[in-house]
């Protein structure tokens, strides 16, 4: 028995070393570095990730700050449910169904922050002409671009609510945590949840795209080789049309300003990756301090609440 245990153990060992232990799922779809559209956007989406690093840490160390303030905004609620919420607001911003709903909410607010112009004009030239169709002359654009960006900043908002547990507990126990604390209580479980999200999930996603992106370095550039030989290719054709040539320039100017930019920006993103996960490991000890001195001052508020009659 012991020689049969002895061997199960060295096989056990033997296969991990051999790399049998768990492995890392295959991705879901390939790269597309060989991709010419993606290979020119490479280096301004590698820098976009970056900042989107730096803004959220930055986010989440803010709202951190605010946490010991939390319990002094609101009027004598309920202070072991308000805990609940508390707790539900941070569980929720680890779970996968506020995880998923922050990550389309996500992309929708970049792609609305990015195409807001072109689609306030659009709206707001359709508002002016059916007005001036009836002859109604007054100026709308302004207060139509106010109004898109309020409709789609309160519907993120919502849909983002939707999908933290503690807003659910908030709705449920309105009378016990006072009616008049309602509003600030969602506002704290929102940036709770939020910052919750933030420090254990989002900027290890963050750290893992940059990864991934590294990974692509020298396929882009291979990518962004091709071309500019291709569209040189065109433009030393003395049989291809003005057009063709207008677009193998532009083709040839976008790759060579990509791939001056890219070398650049790979170098940015191993130097980050290196400090990200050290400073990801500190946010997460540092919201964790945060969160159990708002509980703790949660429960002090409580001991010297007057007893219930």
């Amino acid at each position: 028995m012991a020689k049969t245990n002895l061997a199960a153990l060295l096989g056990f060992l033997l296969c991990l070393a051999a790399g049998c232990g768990p492995q890392k799922p295959e991705p879901l779809y390939g790269s597309s570095a060989e991709h010419s559209t993606y290979a020119e956007r490479y280096p301004a989406s590698m820098a976009a990730v970056r900042t989107r690093y730096a803004d959220d840490e930055k986010r989440a160390r803010e709202s951190m700050g605010k946490l010991d303030a939390y319990p002094d905004e609101l009027n004598a609620p309920s202070y072991s449910h308000y805990s609940e919420v508390v707790k539900r607001a941070d569980a929720s911003g680890k779970g996968g169904d506020f995880v998923q709903s922050m990550e389309e909410t996500q992309a929708v607010q970049r792609f609305y922050d990015e195409e807001k112009q072109t689609i306030q004009q659009k709206v707001g030239g359709s508002v002016a002409y059916a007005a001036k169709e009836k002859q109604c002359e007054v100026e709308l654009y302004g207060p139509v671009a106010g109004a898109l960006d309020k409709a789609v900043e309160k519907q993120l908002e919502e849909r983002m609510r939707a999908h933290n547990e503690a807003q659910r507990y908030i709705e449920d126990h309105q009378d016990v945590l006072g009616k008049a604390n309602i509003e600030k209580l969602q506002k704290q479980a929102d940036e709770i949840a939020i910052t919750s999200y933030i420090a254990h999930v989002h900027l290890k996603q963050h750290k893992a795209e940059l990864e991934a992106m590294i990974e692509d370095a020298s396929a882009v550039q291979s990518t962004l080789d091709r071309t500019i030989n291709e569209a040189n290719a065109v433009l030393q054709d003395p049989n291809a049309s003005k057009t063709a040539k207008d677009v193998a320039k532009k083709r040839a100017d976008t790759a060579q300003a990509a791939k001056a930019q890219t070398e650049v920006e790979v170098q940015q993103a191993q130097a980050a990756v290196k400090e990200i996960e050290p400073r990801i490991t500190q946010l997460e000890a540092d919201y964790q301090k945060a969160l159990d001195a708002l509980l703790a001052k949660i429960d002090e508020k409580a001991k010297q609440a007057p007893a219930a009659k």
